[in-house]
């Protein structure tokens, strides 16, 4: 049984309720093993002002580390990585923050510590692994600790609603820009299961003796004195204990929710002390939440918004973009108060919501015709697809083959498709002969890599699991993403399709075949999503054939018209859909026999060191300035002062431009053409200058 304890006394001091906690959870061990007698506590360090209190106090962390010195643990360190606020102020990193928060390497009652940056001492990563290389690579001083302890504050946060030990276990993960890697490029959860999987933290702590509640969340914390410590050594039995102290339901956090779906609920049938929620918790408003998560489904937004957002003490953090300090100080002051002013909280929702619809409408844009500026997905297989046997692989097989039964309708040479419905379930035939040999098409098509090069892919993983003499897949798992389809459907809020599958190959000197069948899907997009496509040598060529039956979700919109009581527009609409989806496939096959390229999208930016982050969208917001300021003066000139050569303007000490005016200009109304036209022209050149100057130090031209 987990061991798990709330220690709750307004009476008694921080450094008590620790010490209560501690002991009455019984999870701290009796003394070091003698050869691992190190012991790391893990921190998120992420604060924007010397007294935060969305971060673990001081004093707190060092009693802590005073208390594994007295069991013995003699090597001791805190320890954490950048997050993405350091891709846009200053003084970001582990050890400055450290020492602005006023941890100097030694406790009060004299205890050494290390201050560590989980970013450093990484195993050595396979060569050529791309993105991959990051996957799984944890910090030797993590993974090598025999006492690991993750100590988190109670906050709420605009995004998760609650932010607790799984949140700050993501500061053990190397990558600094954690919103892109950690949040955008995957789930949180899944990022996090490597560790959790084998490298654990033995102890987890949630400081709630001063939480940061209410709407604000990070961005504007609000303190509340709430007398309390949470400790366990169950990592997310702490959270929920927490997240209930806090009033909240724990699956209202995707984090929190995320992983117990996949490692199941968590016992607190063994805590000591009471889970009565901390009097006058304030939750953030359910609206703004889901306005947030509206607006951060979108990359640009999410890494543009971050700094404008933030309350943040720039005497101790400067921005490092000047547009990104005008932003802040033009957005952030408004919203410092969100729960007392009703009207900022109001606009915050309705401005990210206007923000989230704008980024979707944009993203529908290019599904339908400019799929080339889309970025690629990083999906990663989960892991009861990889749990699948050897059995599983033969039923999939079996049940297929017994499926292709119920399509017994006479192939039609000038209709390839050829369907019905099963189930609610779309059952299909697609196929097509290539003037190719066999031998000669499979060379340059390779049937156990298929899935990739149907129409939409998008991203995912493909893993071999088993091969043959020759080195060929036999037994494959995968996960694939593809745009929403038909894609007209993202206008009205149609997923991704998002599935992981088994796979099985079989190859022969006339005919290769390929079964796969949906184990998971990731986004519920998908009932099913099976089939089988088949190359057979013909005497003209090659024939493929694809066979499968798919049941997607539709957007609820689409939902609501409910079609299947206009079943011959349900029918037109189904295979006009198909029958474009495999054409296009197929002329996919065609341009991988002819070489060419047939990949959609843009690759997203592989970091080379743990602190390479891609460019943020302010510096291309800067450069579009620089752009319209120069068009702008152009503009002007040419309009106001048609064939007249501009003035010239007298700069001030104060960076001020005077202008005089032209001597042509007799009449009163050319007088004032001509010096709005200056005006305009030296706007532009001002602005030109400024914001060139920043996006030339940020991000040098070669």
């Amino acid at each position: 049984m987990p061991a798990l304890a709330v220690a709750d006394d307004a009476a008694a001091s921080p450094v008590e309720l620790l010490r209560l906690a501690l002991r009455q959870a019984g999870c701290l061990p009796a003394g070091p093993d003698a050869n691992r007698n190190s012991a790391i506590v893990l921190l998120d360090l992420a604060a924007f002002a010397s007294d935060s209190p969305v971060v673990v106090r001081r004093e707190l962390v060092e009693a802590l580390l005073d208390l594994l010195a007295a069991d013995g643990w003699s090597s001791l360190a805190i320890a954490s990585s950048a997050d993405s606020a350091s891709t846009w102020l200053g003084n970001r990193d582990v050890a400055v923050l450290a020492d602005l928060l006023g941890y100097q390497y030694v406790t009060g009652s004299g205890t050494p510590y290390d201050v560590i940056d989980l970013s450093e001492q990484l195993p050595d990563s396979p060569p050529g692994a791309g993105y991959d290389q990051w996957a799984g690579r944890l910090s030797r001083a993590w993974t090598d600790a025999g006492m690991r302890i993750v100590f988190a504050k109670c906050r709420t946060d605009q995004h998760d609603n609650v932010a607790l030990c799984m949140n700050t276990l993501l500061y053990a993960l190397p990558l600094a820009d954690k919103d892109d890697h950690y949040r955008l490029r995957t789930d949180p959860w899944l990022a996090l299961l490597p560790l959790l999987e084998t490298s654990a933290p033995h102890i987890a702590i949630v400081d709630a003796c001063g939480a940061a509640h209410g709407s604000g969340g990070l961005q504007a914390p609000r303190a509340l004195a709430t007398h309390a410590i949470i400790a366990g050594n169950d990592v997310l039995a702490v959270d929920c204990a927490t997240a209930i102290k806090m009033g909240a339901d724990p699956a209202s956090s995707p984090l929190i929710a995320a992983l117990i779906a996949r490692l199941g609920r968590p016992s607190l049938s063994g805590l000591v002390g009471s889970l009565a929620p901390f009097p006058g918790f304030l939750l953030p408003d359910p609206m703004l939440v889901d306005a947030t998560r509206q607006r951060q489904r979108s990359p640009t937004l999410l890494r543009l918004s971050a700094p404008w957002l933030q309350q943040v003490d720039t005497a101790l953090f400067p921005f490092k973009h000047p547009l990104d300090v005008k932003c802040n100080q033009a957005i952030a002051p408004r919203l410092g108060r969100l729960d007392d002013d009703p009207s900022a909280r109001a606009l915050l929702v309705y401005a990210n919501w206007a923000l989230g619809a704008w980024a979707a409408a944009v993203e529908a844009a290019r599904i339908g015709g400019a799929k080339d500026q889309l970025l690629r997905k990083e999906a990663r297989i989960s892991a009861n697809t990889l749990a699948c046997s050897d059995a599983d692989f033969l039923a999939m097989e079996r049940e297929l083959d017994e499926l292709r039964g119920w399509l017994a309708t006479p192939p039609d040479v000038a209709k390839p498709l050829r369907w019905r419905r099963i189930e609610q379930a779309v059952l299909f035939e697609y196929q097509r002969e290539f003037p190719v040999p066999l031998a000669e098409f499979a060379s340059r098509v390779d049937i156990a890599r298929s899935i990739e090069y149907m129409n939409d892919y998008i991203g995912g993983e493909l893993r071999a699991l088993t091969r043959d003499a020759q080195g060929r897949p036999l037994h494959q798992a995968e996960r694939n993403a593809y745009l929403p389809q038909p894609n007209y459907v993202a206008w009205w809020g149609g997923k991704e399709i998002d599935v992981s599958k088994i796979e099985s190959v079989h190859y022969g000197d006339d005919e290769q075949r390929m079964y796969w069948k949906t184990v998971h899907s990731e986004n519920a997009s998908a009932v099913f999503d099976d089939g089988i496509i088949t190359f057979s040598a013909t005497g003209g060529g090659t024939r493929v054939s694809i066979f499968g039956r798919q049941l997607f979700a539709l957007p609820p919109l689409l939902e609501s018209l409910q079609l299947e009581r206009y079943q011959e527009l349900k029918d037109r609409l189904t295979e006009h859909a198909y029958a474009t989806f495999f054409a296009r496939t197929f002329s996919n096959f065609e341009a991988l026999l002819e070489g060419r390229e047939i990949a959609i999208g843009m690759a997203r930016h592989v970091p080379s060191t743990p602190h390479d982050s891609a460019p943020r969208p302010v510096d291309a917001l800067a450069e579009l300035a620089t752009k319209l300021g120069d068009h702008a003066a152009a503009l002007f000139e040419g309009v106001l002062q048609p064939g007249a050569a501009p003035g010239k303007a007298r700069i001030d000490n104060d960076g001020f431009a005077h202008f005089d005016a032209p001597a042509a200009a007799s009449a009163p109304e050319n007088a004032l053409t001509a010096w709005v036209g200056s005006f305009w022209q030296g706007y532009g050149e001002a602005v030109a200058r400024d914001l060139g100057k920043s996006v030339q130090a940020l991000w040098p031209r070669t």
